[in-house]
Formats: structure tokens, sequence, C-alpha cells
């Protein structure tokens, strides 16, 4: 597969990966039972900024291999 078909999967992986892992993170954090405390919220919400990528690890290595077929 080349570098430029591998890079468009993996973009579209990624952004179907961003869509459900924010849906998910917003019903985590609806399913607490009360509102948390101002100060906690963009705590939870900068964690989850930060989590949303680690399983991404292994799609941006095979989205950097493969053979670039341009001269």
């Amino acid at each position: 597969m080349s570098l430029r078909t591998r890079k468009l999967v993996g973009s579209i992986v990624l952004m179907l990966w961003m869509v459900f892992f924010a849906l998910l993170a917003m019903g985590l954090i609806g399913m607490l039972p009360s509102r948390p405390p101002v100060w906690l919220e963009p705590v939870l919400y900068a964690v989850l900024g930060i989590v949303w990528i680690a399983p991404l690890k292994p799609l941006f290595i095979w989205m950097g291999k493969g053979r670039d077929t341009r001269a």
C-alpha cells in the first residue's frame, strides 16, 4: 500500500475515532451523579483530551510506513 493511501485511510480512521471518543467522553461526564465542581470539570476534559491519542500510536506508526512512490 502506498504512503499516500495509508495516510488517507489513517486520516479517515482518525476522524471516526475522534467523533467516537468525543461522544464517549461526553457520555462519561454526563453519567456522573451530579455536575462535578467547577474546578474538576476542566481537569476531567483535559485528561480525556490527552487520553484519546494513546490508542492511536500504532495507527500513526502504520501511516508513516510504506513506500513513497513519488520520484
